[in-house]
């Protein structure tokens, strides 16, 4: 690459100036989320992901929650789906589910590459269950926003 030599300081060319800035922003992470709650319960969802401008694409790199449930309970239910928002049913692109997630922090890497085309107009739903003891267990539907 050329370079260019002004006042005895070396700058990089115009071209090598682009190759830097076209590599750096040629991928992006970012996560979007949703939040709901039910009896006292409460839980939040967040998709997370990275857009690869060389590929138009979103891949998803992974789901996490935060579940406020039964002090102790480790049986709650998060039923999580990537969907695309369309006219009509919205189709899922990627599912996952656990009966066995504990109150706190969770996360779900998908076992296989996820991506999506960026033009989707791309959502998380997590679907959580509260695990309460000899009672009937509430639920919230989360979603995210869109991306």
């Amino acid at each position: 690459m050329l370079k260019k030599i002004a006042k005895g300081v070396v700058l990089p060319s115009a071209l090598a100036m682009a190759a830097i800035v076209s590599t750096a922003a040629a991928a992006h992470a970012a996560s979007v989320s949703g939040a709901c709650s039910t009896e006292g319960k409460s839980a939040t969802g967040w998709v997370h992901y990275t857009h690869v401008s060389s590929s138009a694409r979103d891949r998803i790199d992974k789901f996490t929650w935060q579940i406020n449930g039964q002090s102790g309970s480790t049986k709650n239910d998060v039923i999580l789906e990537l969907k695309r928002d369309v006219t009509g049913s919205d189709p899922v692109l990627y599912s996952w589910s656990t009966g066995s997630a504990s109150n706190g922090a969770g996360t779900h890497v998908p076992s296989q590459s996820v991506s999506v085309p960026a033009s989707y107009n791309t959502y998380g739903r997590f679907h959580f269950i509260f695990d309460i003891n000899n009672a009937s267990d509430p639920d919230c539907i989360a979603t995210s926003n869109r991306f």
